[in-house]
């Protein structure tokens, strides 16, 4: 079972959104299309862990939701969907 999205504030979910933009396709130098949102959220610096060989729990997240066959699409609508949620919370 993959671990829930580790807590991100609404501006690196937006972020994310952002790195999974079919657009990017071909931005990184892996054979997918979430390599290539690791890549770019990497060069933000939102995917650099601690150390120079520590990973992000995000990036982490982002590896295990690729092994479990989740892809960019499924990925884009539940961001997409947690924006909206926090959108809904905001006091008029």
């Amino acid at each position: 079972m993959i671990e829930p999205l580790p807590e991100l504030s609404t501006a690196e979910l937006e972020t994310l959104l952002a790195a999974l933009d079919p657009l990017l396709d071909g931005f990184g130098e892996g054979g997918s299309c979430l390599d290539d949102a690791s890549a770019f959220l990497e060069r933000l610096g939102i995917g650099q862990g601690d150390g120079a060989e520590t990973t992000s729990p995000l990036l982490q997240w982002l590896e295990s939701w690729r092994a479990a066959g989740g892809n960019r699409t499924t990925l884009r609508l539940m961001v997409q969907t947690l924006l909206t949620g926090r959108q809904e919370d905001l006091p008029d």
